[in-house]
């Protein structure tokens, strides 16, 4: 029998892009820390001065016995005027092409899709400000050394990050009587803390032997940690792709008040100047004669540490 002709099943459909998923790599919101280390001041100004009171003056015990009739003790205190900020620019920018816009098919949004990664990219540029301005050491009033001053805590056999912290704290405390209970950790710390024999023995009768973050800032006597997942590409351009994490092995114990305020210590502030809006903002310009918008990303700020003495900085947590 003659074999009847039938069309195969590439001959009826034309591959198209499916409308509801689409795959991009990008650091989620919460990966980011920077931001929420130091409490964020909006200025009107580039450039300005923080008022700072010198700290032995308020601790000096000054107060004498007066006799009827005779003058007090006199004791003023004193301004330090040497904290400043300076607000620099960051920018960035993605030109959408008419054609490629009116051309794009879904689930491309070319002008949604630029305007995310400009707001990343600046997330990601104060995050590594930060992280190398301040996740270091020789910037906090004290700086300890994993394997030197402490025993790392992946040698889960000989450390005690519960005895470590408690250090930590009593050693801030002792020269400023601030009780610092926050805490910001690189993951690849935070990865082999959390599996630590002693902080799991301490939970094994009350817990499923799982430590969150909520337990552990209890079992360190910790308000809050911040957790630095971010990673960046570290390669240069055209070179084999890289990746880092953007905070090191090293955790940063510190003082942040909730928020700003009058004759309040702070381990640091951002200064955020809003000539451009929010600390992230994008404005579109018509490029008249390229037939495209370019959207442009500002960041105006300035991370400035201000109190470094409620700072205790441990490198090299882990090995």
């Amino acid at each position: 029998m003659p074999t009847t002709s039938q069309p195969s099943a590439a001959d009826l459909h034309v591959d198209r892009l499916l409308s509801m998923v689409s795959v991009a790599y990008m650091n989620p919101d919460d990966g980011y820390v920077a931001d929420q280390v130091f409490p964020t001041i909006v200025v009107n100004k580039q450039t300005d001065q923080v008022a700072k009171y010198k700290k032995e003056d308020f601790f000096k015990n000054v107060a004498q016995l007066r006799a009827p009739g005779t003058k007090s003790t006199g004791y003023g205190w004193r301004v330090d005027s040497a904290v400043t900020y300076h607000c620099l620019q960051y920018a960035t920018h993605i030109d959408v092409p008419d054609e490629v816009r009116g051309n794009a098919d879904t689930p491309f949004a070319p002008d949604r899709d630029s305007t995310m990664l400009i707001v990343d990219r600046l997330k990601l540029k104060r995050e590594l400000a930060w992280a190398s301005d301040f996740f270091t050491t020789s910037v906090w009033g004290t700086d300890v050394t994993g394997g030197t001053d402490f025993t790392q805590w992946d040698n889960y056999g000989s450390s005690n990050p519960i005895l470590d912290f408690q250090t930590g704290v009593d050693t801030i405390h002792s020269t400023t009587a601030i009780e610092a209970r926050n805490a910001l950790f690189g993951r690849q710390v935070w990865s082999k803390l959390r599996h630590h024999p002693l902080l799991i023995e301490r939970i094994k009768y009350t817990q499923r032997g799982i430590l969150s973050k909520d337990i552990i800032a209890s079992l360190l006597d910790l308000d809050k940690i911040l957790i630095g997942n971010a990673i960046y590409a570290s390669n240069q351009d055209g070179a084999t792709a890289a990746y880092s994490y953007v905070f090191g092995k090293n955790v940063l114990l510190y003082y942040a008040p909730a928020r700003p305020g009058l004759m309040v210590p702070s381990c640091g502030y951002t200064f955020h100047w809003k000539v451009f809006g929010s600390i992230s903002s994008i404005r579109r310009v018509r490029l008249v004669e390229e037939m495209a918008d370019r959207l442009v990303g500002y960041t105006a700020f300035d991370q400035k540490a201000i109190a470094t003495d409620v700072g205790y900085f441990f490198s090299a947590a882990v090995s």
